[in-house]
C-alpha cells in the first residue's frame, strides 16, 4: 500500500494538521522508510519558524537567533527575556510563550512547551495561537476530542483578531485545516469537506490544501473530482507524486487493488521518463509482490537518475526481496556511502551482506549492525529494527545463544516485526524444536504479510512441513 507521513514541517505550531496529508513519502510494505530518514537531528528551528507567520521583515533577526543560540546553549531564562524584549518591542509577533513552545518542541519536550503555552493562555488570553498549538499536540496525541474543543476555542478567538492581518490569515488557516482533520479522524466527509473548502478559498496556493480537498472527495465517492484537485496539488508542488499515484494509494487503502493498479499504469504512462514516478511505481508493485514489474520500473528509474539516493535503496530492496544479495549489497553500499546516516540504506546493507558466504562480509555486516544500535538509541521503533538485524547477524556468524537473547527480548515488548518472527522460527528450527517454528510460521503467514524475507519464510515453512509428513508415515 501507499503511505503518507507530513514531510513539509516538523514542528506543531506551524500547523501539523495542515499537512496531515501533505508530501507523499515513499514507504515500503516491510516496515522501513525508504527515504525521508537520512539524519536523526532535531528540527531545525529559525528566524522564519519562530515569526515568520507574523510579520514580513528581519528587522528582529539579530536578536531572534541570539536566543534561539541562548536556547541551545540551555541559557533557557536567558532566551525567554531576549524573546520578551522583541515582544515588548514588537507586540505583531507571536507572545513569547509560543516562540518558546516552539523551541520546547524542537528538542521533543511536549510537557514543556504544554506548560509555556498554559502560561500564555492566561497572560495572552485573546491570543488564538495558544489553543492552536495544543489543539495540534493534542491531535497528535490522537486526543481527537480535546484537539476539537481547543480547535474551536482558537477560531473564536481568531474571529475578533484584529491586531495582526498577517497572524489572522495564518490562524484562520490552521483553525480550518484543524477542524477538518477532527471530522476526517471521526469519518465525518462532508463536514470535512465543508473546511477545507474554506482552506481552499483563503489559501489557493496550498498543495496541502488541494491534497486534502482530494482525499475528502474521494472518500465521498468522487474519484474523478479527487483525481481533479490531485493534478492541482500537483501543479502547485512538483515534489508531490503525479496524480494517479495518489489516487491509487486511497484505492489500496480501500482495497481495490486492480483500480490502484491500472492507476499506477497510467502514471507511467503519462510520464515514463519521471524518475519519480518509477520509483513510486516500483515501490507500488514491490508491495504488491511483482517482482518484475518493480525491477523493470526500478531499473528505468536508476537510468533516469544514477545517483539518486532513493533509487539506489529502492533497487536495493528489490534485488534483496529477490534474494539476490550481491546486487542488493552493491545497492545499498552506494546508498549507505552517498548518505552514512540514513538508517534504512545501512540496516539493509547489513542485511544483505549478512546472507553473502563470505565471512568477510559477514563480519562487516556486524560491524554495520552495532553501529547502528548505538546511532538510534534514542529512536524507539529503530532501536528494535536495529536490535533485530544485530540478532540476524549474531545468528549468520554462528552466535545463537546472544541471536535468541536479543529477539526474546524484542519479543517480550511486543514488538516482533514479521522479520523478526521468522528469524526466530528459523533459530528454533536450528535448535531442533520444530513444531514450535511450525506454528510461529503458520501464526505469522495468517494474514499474508509482505515482508522482506517471506520468501524465505515460505521454503521453511514448506521444508517443516515435508519434514513432519515423513515422520508421520
Amino acid at each position: 500500500m501507499f503511505l503518507s507521513t507530513s514531510a513539509d514541517h516538523t514542528l506543531p505550531p506551524r500547523g501539523l494538521t495542515t499537512r496531515l496529508a501533505g508530501r507523499a513519502t515513499l514507504l515500503l510494505g516491510f516496515g522501513w522508510l525508504v527515504v525521508g530518514m537520512s539524519t536523526l537531528a532535531p528540527a531545525q528551528v529559525t528566524v522564519q519558524t519562530l515569526i515568520g507567520r507574523a510579520v514580513t521583515d528581519d528587522s528582529h533577526a539579530t536578536e531572534i537567533n541570539s536566543a534561539i543560540t541562548r536556547f541551545r546553549d540551555r541559557d533557557v531564562d536567558g532566551c525567554r527575556a531576549m524573546l520578551e524584549r522583541v515582544h515588548a518591542d514588537d507586540p505583531k509577533v507571536p507572545p513569547p510563550g509560543v516562540m518558546m513552545a516552539t523551541l520546547w518542541l524542537s528538542v521533543k519536550q511536549a510537557a514543556a512547551a504544554r506548560a509555556e503555552l498554559d502560561q500564555t493562555v492566561t497572560k495572552f488570553p485573546e491570543d488564538p495561537e495558544p489553543y492552536l498549538v495544543l489543539g495540534d499536540l493534542a491531535f497528535q496525541d490522537r486526543m481527537v476530542t480535546d484537539a476539537s474543543v481547543l480547535f474551536d476555542r482558537a477560531e473564536e478567538l481568531s474571529a475578533k483578531f484584529t491586531s495582526n492581518a498577517k497572524r489572522k490569515r495564518d490562524f484562520d488557516i490552521r483553525c480550518y485545516a484543524g477542524k477538518a482533520a477532527v471530522h476526517e479522524a471521526r469519518g465525518q466527509w462532508d463536514a470535512a469537506l465543508a473546511e477545507i473548502r474554506k482552506w481552499v478559498e483563503i489559501d489557493p496556493d496550498s498543495a496541502s490544501a488541494r491534497q486534502r480537498l482530494g482525499s475528502a472527495l474521494f472518500q465521498l465517492e468522487k474519484p474523478d473530482e479527487a483525481l481533479t484537485a490531485f493534478g492541482e496539488a500537483h501543479d502547485l508542488d512538483s515534489k508531490l507524486p503525479r496524480k494517479e499515484m495518489l489516487l491509487a494509494r486511497l484505492y489500496d487503502q480501500a482495497k481495490k487493488t486492480d483500480k490502484a493498479r491500472e492507476l499506477v499504469e497510467a502514471a507511467v504512462k503519462a510520464a515514463p521518463d519521471d524518475a519519480v514516478v518509477r520509483l513510486g511505481a516500483a515501490n507500488w508493485f514491490l508491495t504488491h509482490g511483482d517482482t518484475v514489474a518493480a525491477r523493470a520500473n526500478g531499473d528505468k528509474a536508476i537510468d533516469l537518475d544514477p545517483k539518486n539516493l532513493e533509487a539506489r535503496i529502492v533497487n536495493g530492496t528489490i534485488a534483496r526481496v529477490a534474494r539476490d544479495f550481491e546486487a542488493a549489497s552493491k545497492f545499498f553500499g552506494e546508498a549507505h556511502a552517498q548518505s552514512p546516516r540514513n538508517f534504512v540504506a545501512s540496516d539493509s546493507l547489513a542485511l544483505s551482506l549478512a546472507e553473502l558466504p563470505e565471512k568477510e562480509n559477514i563480519q562487516r555486516a556486524l560491524e554495520i549492525a552495532e553501529t547502528n544500535v548505538a546511532m538510534v538509541k534514542d529512536n524507539q521503533q529503530l532501536q528494535i529494527a536495529s536490535l533485530t538485524t544485530l540478532s540476524w547477524v549474531l545468528y549468520k556468524l554462528g552466535r545463537m545463544a546472544d541471536a535468541e537473547k536479543i529477539l526474546a527480548q524484542v519479543s517480550q515488548n511486543n514488538a516482533l516485526t514479521a522479520d523478526g518472527a521468522y528469524y526466530i522460527a528459523q533459530i528454533l528450527s536450528d535448535k531442533g524444536e520444530k513444531e514450535q517454528a511450525q506454528r510461529l510460521l503458520e501464526q505469522l503467514m495468517t494474514n499474508d504479510p509482505i515482508f522482506a524475507n517471506r520468501s524465505a519464510a515460505e521454503e521453511l515453512q514448506a521444508e517443516l512441513k515435508a519434514e513432519a509428513e515423513a515422520s508421520a508415515k
